[in-house]
């Protein structure tokens, strides 16, 4: 039986190369005639630069930055002959952002800019911008000031480029390409950028917004996008995906002329991933938390829907499971690591020994 285990990351705990590890070592164990291919997925958010950046060859490289609050970071991305590959989450993710610290209308994504305008300056092409994981809620303009985007106020003032001050710009300056950049944003949701199913509602309280902030920084970023076609002429707030990373989608799309793609699409044609479903029997894929997010362009999904056309049977572990009528047509066996005596604290306390002890239900 020849397996294709092709897991994402389980957020917090394990790494999709760890995952997809854990996993062939169980299913060795309990079909000891195994032929085993281990492939890594990701799907846009954080650690797709680093997983395109190993399966590709890419060389890791380093920069001084700033974090989403401006505070000083180096921040790894990774070059391919002409290629880039980043996540914006290297210099302006939620996880360099402790809990008590978050000041979502305070924070924005200039470091992934400064980033961006080296690898631009450098001649890199396409760079490949991994959305997942943001610690803001910006539409981008962070990451347009450092390429060079002026933000001014009624009395002609600069403004900093930060989420509290949507509602106070009046004027924008554009700066001068040569040639628009090439930038592509690998998306892991289909979020739009405005409305209650909008960036700002969605994404808004896990970065530190309370409701009330909420509905105005909502109307305040609505203002916002009529001045931007005012100025600049363009309207991509209702374009799918526009809303991932807080509105860094909407950015690049409106700053840097740039297109959203599916970062999983991109990984799976990158990676040959179809090719390698073809040769399989069965393939087993997972993540951290299945739920009807995961029907929203996450991997899981993905490898599900395309060993679905190729006719294999699909198997998914995932830390926790919240089971969605959607899912039922997709995966054939479906084990949640958080079950029975692992209790969800357990499975984030010693994920290895608990994903390892429950893997092996997917052959029982």
């Amino acid at each position: 039986m020849r397996y294709l285990i092709a897991p994402d990351k389980f957020k917090g705990t394990l790494s999709a190369q760890e995952v997809g590890r854990i996993v062939a070592e169980v299913a060795r164990e309990q079909d000891p005639e195994a032929d085993v291919d281990i492939l890594p997925i990701a799907d846009g958010g954080e650690g797709t630069a680093a997983l395109l950046a190993v399966q590709l060859g890419a060389q890791p490289r380093s920069m001084d930055t700033v974090d989403a609050l401006g505070r000083p970071i180096s921040a790894q991305y990774f070059v391919s002959e002409t290629e880039a590959f980043l996540d914006m989450s290297a210099a302006s993710g939620l996880w360099q952002i402790a809990r008590e610290e978050r000041q979502p209308l305070q924070s924005n994504t200039y470091g992934t800019g400064i980033i961006i305008r080296e690898l631009i300056d450098a001649g890199l092409a396409p760079i490949y911008v991994g959305l997942g994981g943001s610690a803001t809620v910006d539409a981008g303009i962070g990451m347009a000031a450092a390429l060079g985007y002026k933000f001014r106020d009624p009395q002609s003032a600069l403004l900093e480029p930060l989420p509290k001050h949507f509602g106070e710009i009046l004027r924008i300056e554009k700066p001068s390409f040569a040639k628009p950049p090439q930038v592509l944003g690998l998306a892991d949701v289909e979020t739009r950028l405005l409305g209650t199913s909008g960036a700002i509602y969605t994404f808004g309280p896990q970065k530190g917004l309370n409701p009330e902030q909420v509905q105005s920084l909502d109307r305040e970023l609505a203002k916002f996008v009529a001045l931007v076609q005012r100025e600049l002429g363009v309207n991509h707030s209702e374009v799918t995906r526009a809303g991932a990373a807080g509105g860094l989608g909407y950015g690049i799309m409106t700053f840097l002329e740039g297109t959203l793609v599916s970062g999983f699409a991109v990984v799976a044609e990158r990676l040959k991933l179809r090719e390698r479903i073809a040769a399989a029997d069965i393939v087993i894929t997972g993540e951290g938390k299945l739920d009807s997010q995961s029907l929203e362009g996450k991997g899981p999904f993905g490898v599900a829907t395309a060993a679905k056309e190729a006719g294999k049977p699909v198997w998914v572990i995932a830390g926790t499971v919240e089971q969605h009528p959607g899912m039922q047509s997709y995966f054939d066996r479906t084990i949640a690591v958080a079950s029975g005596e692992i209790t969800p604290d357990i499975a984030m306390k010693r994920p290895e020994e608990s994903l390892r002890k429950r893997a092996a239900a997917l052959w029982s």
